[in-house]
């Protein structure tokens, strides 16, 4: 077992964690971040489009500000909008300074360009995999400890109790490699964990704050479709860049269709907004659905197989006879993964979680400048900005009230209850049991169109699999990893749908076939969730504060929504 002290552990090393470190080292001597795999090439950061929100001085940011808000249906913290546009420029400043390859035009400007949801806002592409490699040089220089392949299962509290009325005051983990435990007394965490995705996570920083006592918040605008695949194998990943290009969908029968439900934005819609598209024209039997390229011109649709966001796996593509200039690519929406994208930690500017000692950043604390989602670029900007005040803000908490003591025995069944799955003589299969999940969360009266019948059956179930959690297996360490994620991602899928079931209307990802409007009368406002310490979640509703807002809503209305009725067996 290694024991280990800090001023700040971070837990994950996507932009927003690596960011946390860094700003968390210059203020602290010593600063720990623990990553599931290893830092610099890592997180859902590395698989980003890499289309980062990038507002110059001068731009209008009263424009820009209103842009956001409306996106995100006015249910961002519109305090975080303002913050993030103030703050990114200056954290663009840095990487340009620490040596990130911005495109440039013939007078050496950063190109900006529009992309997902925007038309007054601009984004900047980069490469993922640079910027990262770039932070872990910076926060070796500086002197942070790094821990590659560690993956936290636990928070530690100053009473040992779960949910506690006293502090975070650090985790404990295993190396995902040797088998070696830790146990690592801190003075502030910073969850930078990621939310969920098919390979990204299972929300375990979110579910470990939530079961620690912090609150979480809007996690109804989560879903279990996503529209990520090019010709059944390929990951439709950075749709930024082929909204940039300006692709077009079609039908079955060359249809465009999006007029029909985005007109104005059409394709740059949101993902949420194409998937749902997607699913809908599937749903009326047009499918299979096209990506298509094919009426751009020769200099246009080249920088589809030359920027770093998109070149690879285009160019593998391509070796396979898959051509984008020459005819349109099958693009398919996936169903029964749970993503998790605008809903996770309650966190205030400060980034400070509503526990002591627990700060957020990233998709774990739900972007709070987003809302239900507004447009590209804000979780790369908002992981950078985010981060880093996170970051500051957990050391200079750190320093002022120092480190508790570890509660032996919470630490001990912690890390009991993490290595179980490696005695256990008999049990599930993880991965059976994640595939069983999403093969019964894929129907589309489950996973996009539902209703308060189908929500509750889904819960029901949540409940039978949480008991099966307690017999999963492992045959090795890589399998032990695989087995603590499955606790995390029940609770998250329990708390996305107890929060689907409090809100009753259809607004972004929070679709109800049973209530087919956009409510702007009862539902300008946050769904909070909480542990009540006896298995369940306390719930509250906190209206946004619009009163004090620039950004409002024309008018209060309820606003219907076209939403087709899927069969019984979709």
């Amino acid at each position: 077992m290694q024991r280990l002290q800090c001023d700040v552990l971070v837990i994950g090393a996507g932009l927003a964690g690596v960011w946390a470190t860094y700003r968390a080292r210059e203020l602290s001597p010593r600063v720990i971040l623990a990553e599931l795999q290893k830092v610099g090439k890592c997180g859902k950061s590395s698989f980003a489009g890499a289309g980062m929100l990038c507002p110059l001085a001068s731009d209008d940011m009263d424009v820009w500000h209103k842009e956001i808000s409306e996106k995100g249906q006015y249910l961002g913290d519109q305090d975080w909008v303002r913050i993030m546009l103030e703050e990114q420029p200056k954290r663009i400043k840095d990487l340009e300074d620490w040596g990130l390859t911005f495109e440039r035009d013939e007078k050496a400007n950063i190109v900006r360009h529009v992309g997902l949801n925007h038309e007054n806002t601009r984004i900047t592409t980069v490469s993922s995999l640079e910027m990262l490699g770039i932070m872990r040089k910076r926060l070796e220089g500086a002197g942070a400890t790094i821990l590659d392949r560690v993956m936290i299962t636990g928070l530690l509290t100053s009473d040992g109790a779960s949910p506690t009325r006293g502090s975070v005051t650090g985790a404990i983990g295993f190396h995902t490699r040797t088998g070696e435990t830790y146990v690592i007394s801190a003075g502030a965490v910073v969850a930078a964990t990621g939310g969920t995705g098919y390979l990204w996570g299972a929300g375990e920083g979110i579910a470990q704050a939530y079961l620690a006592g912090a609150e979480v918040v809007n996690m109804e605008f989560s879903r279990c479709f996503d529209d990520m695949g090019f010709e059944d194998r390929y990951i439709g990943v950075h749709l930024n860049t082929y909204q940039r290009l300006g692709m077009r969908l079609v039908n079955r029968d060359g249809e465009r269709f999006m007029a029909k439900y985005l007109p104005g934005l059409m394709e740059r819609g949101r993902r949420e907004d194409l998937g749902l598209a997607i699913v809908s024209e599937g749903v009326q039997g047009k499918a299979p659905i096209y990506i298509d390229l094919t009426h751009l011109d020769e200099g246009t649709i080249n920088k589809l197989y030359t920027l770093p966001t998109t070149r690879q796996m285009v160019n593998d593509m391509l070796d396979e006879g898959i051509d984008f200039r020459k005819r349109p690519v099958k693009y398919a929406v996936t169903s029964g993964p749970i993503y998790i994208r605008a809903g996770g930690i309650r966190v205030n500017i400060f980034g400070e979680s509503s526990l002591p000692g627990l700060y957020a950043a990233g998709e774990a604390c739900g972007m709070p400048a987003h809302g239900t989602y507004s447009v590209g670029g804000v979780n790369l900007a908002l992981c950078g900005v985010g981060g880093y005040r996170a970051g500051e803000y957990a050391a200079r908490y750190a320093l002022e009230n120092g480190r508790k003591p570890v509660v032996e025995a919470q630490a001990g069944y912690l890390l009991r209850k993490t290595m179980q799955p490696l005695k256990a003589k008999s049990g599930v299969d993880p991965q059976a049991l994640f595939d069983e999940m999403h093969a019964f969360l894929a129907p589309a009266r489950r996973s996009v169109f539902r209703n308060a019948g189908s929500i509750e059956e889904v819960l029901e179930q949540i409940k039978s699999w949480r008991a099966g959690t307690r017999a999963v297996k492992a045959q090795d360490h890589h399998g032990l990893v695989k087995a603590n994620k499955v606790g995390p991602y029940l609770q998250i899928a329990d708390l996305m749908f107890r929060g689907n079931l409090i809100r009753e209307e259809t607004r972004a990802t929070n679709i109800r076939v049973d209530f087919p409007y956009k409510d702007n009368i009862n539902w300008l406002q946050w769904v909070v969730q909480g542990n009540n310490g006896k298995g369940g979640a306390w719930v509250k509703k906190v209206p946004v504060p619009l009163y004090r807002y620039p950004a409002r809503p024309k008018e209060y209305t309820k606003i219907p929504v076209y939403l087709p009725a899927p069969r019984n067996d979709e």
